[in-house]
């Protein structure tokens, strides 16, 4: 597992964690708008549907799902359009906030993943998109409580940051060749804070596994974004710009998914 940094503002780095993940991601979702327009469309074409889709068909109407960081509630309205009863939780009281203003009919909730107030065993399905690896002190508290909500046989999909291949690689070479915010005569030259967590496919696999879930599928996924990131920090190469785009057309079908791909996703089953 690969820590990863950003640099923060004395302001904006509460010395509480879930402080700072709540002040950090309402910043975030402040600069979004909360709609439903066309949120079916961009959810179908997202591989996360396609990977958990087979899996919430077995599951019956009015099933209890909770979407674990919830953020904009896309998911938590896509889910309850198709006769589930979903949960959205966030830890983002604002973004709560809005999202109840805008949708009254359905279930927001404030709360950290890491400890909610959900009776045992109170869900068939929990899913949680780049949530659990926002917390230093790792993704077992995260993936403890998904096993305590969870009824047995229940679904939890997470996805998470991939170490992939092209980090690897990356991480072989010494600091100052790709931490930007690192210079070698003077150190760091900005204040530091912890921001998430990157994994392996067995990484990922093992914190399901200890946390008492059976792995039912673990893929790379978004190689577009991945190979975006890989074009602009590692051919220098500015988003946006006509030599970037062509480049990104170029390499997309050569470039293997595991060597970019930005996430992982798994798929457990509580045992």
């Amino acid at each position: 597992m690969k820590k990863d940094y950003i640099s923060v503002a004395n302001t904006e780095s509460p010395n509480d964690e879930s402080a700072f993940v709540e002040e950090f991601w309402t910043q975030i979702w402040n600069g979004y708008k909360m709609e439903w327009t066309s949120v079916i469309k961009e959810i179908e074409s997202r591989e996360e549907f396609k990977l958990m889709n087979p899996y919430m068909s077995n599951l019956p109407p009015k099933s209890r799902v909770l979407d674990g960081g919830c953020g904009l509630g896309k998911w938590t309205l896509y889910w309850s359009e198709k006769g589930f009863e979903v949960v959205g939780l966030d830890i983002s009281k604002a973004t709560i906030e809005r999202l109840r203003e805008s949708f009254p009919e359905h279930n927001f909730i404030v709360g950290d993943i890491q400890q909610t107030e959900f009776d045992n065993e109170s869900f068939d399905a929990y899913f949680s998109w780049g949530t659990f690896e926002h917390f230093e002190i790792g993704l077992r508290p995260c993936f403890k409580e998904a096993n305590r909500i969870l009824k047995k046989g229940g679904y939890l999909f997470v996805s998470l940051p991939f170490q992939n291949g092209r980090h690897l690689r990356r991480d072989k070479h010494e600091l100052s060749k790709w931490d930007e915010n690192f210079d070698r005569e003077k150190g760091y030259i900005k204040e530091m804070r912890f921001y998430q967590w990157r994994l392996t496919k067995p990484e990922l696999q093992r914190e399901f596994e200890l946390s008492g879930f059976k792995v039912l599928k673990i893929e790379a996924i978004d190689k577009r974004h991945g190979l975006y990131r890989a074009i602009k920090h590692d051919l220098c190469m500015e988003p946006g710009t006509k030599a970037h785009k062509i480049m990104q057309r170029l390499l997309y079908p050569f470039v293997p998914k595991n060597y970019v791909a930005h996430m992982i996703m798994g798929i457990g089953q509580k045992r």
